[in-house]
């Protein structure tokens, strides 16, 4: 199935959690890397560590292009999934510094509709619900697929489609959307719910939420690489995305070229996984975020930062939860050495980022290649050589 959420629990925790303190080489470093992508299934990746403003290693290994042989790039552009919903948490964070809700806020105070759960329809559901997903809406298969479209740009807007899927008066209303659980009770990782979460700041912003980020992170920190929609004036540094072992679907085979590359598609729930970056712009972007947890960042004040930050579920645990769910900050989460992380995968595309701020470390990976496949233990194998290859900077 297609998916853009924490794949892979288990990787997601451990991966970049080491702590060497050998100090590193680079040529070393860039020598087996380049081993690791010889061997691996991989059409192409790219990796970057920065140090507070400073890049400690970036590189990129392989191919953005396998027929052309184009090779991949820092400034090649590829989605990079889930780890886009890292910047609805700093959009959630810049709102409330901008006074337009709290994270307390009830979401049909600020909805142009109403949305309850049926199955509980005099709870509330509040923002804090939907970026630590525990709001009782779901991805529902019918509807999650149903968002991704084969084409450049999406053809419905993000408001329309949420009401319509979300609100009882929406046209394609289904109780499937929402859990049996009551607000707040239950953790259940969902697209849609972060989707909606960008839409409430699109709301009281009164501008499109792909405008807001323009505004407020984009264009501040000059990421010049960084958009939600196809951009015809850089699609040359587009990455071509490849599926290693295609899944035997049938949405699989229709977005599927004979060369394994993925046809273009796109996603109306876009704020969930539809960030197109380079390696060089993210870079700057997980420096900004390090930079904001020191308190020096221009762009937010330190308090709305640590909210993105904060754990939210160790005080009050859902029944039922996770134990690794109680790591759960402001979309982003915590692996078991204490790092901040997020992960994504969508057709052609897996992306990870990990912060660690004992020592101020961003790490990054971006591969043109789904690695959620049915036969991925290889794909697995390889990335995990490549993180603990990184973990030689600290």
């Amino acid at each position: 199935m297609i998916k853009r959420k924490d794949i892979l629990p288990v990787l997601a925790l451990s991966l970049f959690s080491l702590s060497l303190s050998a100090q590193f080489d680079v040529r070393k470093i860039d020598k087996n890397l380049e081993k690791i992508y010889q061997k691996s299934s991989f059409p192409g990746f790219a990796v970057s560590v920065v140090k507070n403003d400073s890049i400690l290693f970036a590189k990129s290994y392989g191919y953005s292009d396998v027929k052309n042989k184009v090779a991949f790039s820092k400034n090649t552009i590829l989605p990079i999934a889930s780890v886009s919903k890292t910047i609805i948490a700093f959009s959630l964070a810049k709102a409330i510094e901008l006074g337009y809700f709290t994270e307390n806020t009830p979401i049909n105070d600020i909805l142009p509709f109403k949305i309850s759960n049926s199955h509980y329809p005099n709870d509330t559901i509040r923002v804090v619900h939907l970026f630590t997903h525990t709001s009782g809406i779901i991805d529902n298969e019918k509807t999650f697929i149903g968002s991704y479209q084969l084409s450049k740009i999406p053809s419905v807007e993000l408001g329309v489609f949420l009401k319509a899927h979300l609100s009882e008066e929406g046209t394609d209303f289904s109780t499937d959307n929402f859990s049996n659980t009551r607000p707040g009770s239950a953790h259940r990782y969902s697209n849609i719910a972060s989707a909606l979460a960008a839409y409430l700041v699109e709301v009281k912003a009164k501008m499109p939420f792909h405008q807001f980020t323009q505004k407020y992170l984009f264009d501040s920190l000059q990421l010049n690489d960084t958009h939600w929609f196809y951009n015809e004036k850089k699609s040359d540094q587009y990455a071509k995305l490849y599926e290693v072992s295609v899944p035997d679907l049938p949405y699989y085979k229709a977005l599927m070229n004979d060369d394994k590359s993925v046809k273009d598609y796109c996603s109306i729930t876009y704020p969930d996984g539809s960030l197109r970056t380079s390696v060089s712009d993210l870079t700057t972007y997980i420096s900004e975020i390090i930079k904001g947890y020191n308190g020096r960042s221009n762009l937010m004040g330190k308090a709305y930062y640590e909210m993105i930050f904060r754990k939210r579920l160790d005080d009050n645990i859902p029944a039922n939860t996770d134990k690794k769910n109680t790591r759960q900050a402001m979309f982003w989460t915590y692996n078991n050495k204490g790092r901040l992380t997020h992960n994504g995968s969508d057709p052609g595309v897996f992306a990870i980022v990990s912060i660690d701020f004992n020592n101020n470390i961003g790490r990054i990976l971006l591969i043109n290649a789904n690695v959620e496949t049915d036969n991925n233990v290889k794909l697995i194998n390889s990335i995990k050589e490549i993180a603990d290859v990184l973990e030689a900077f600290d």
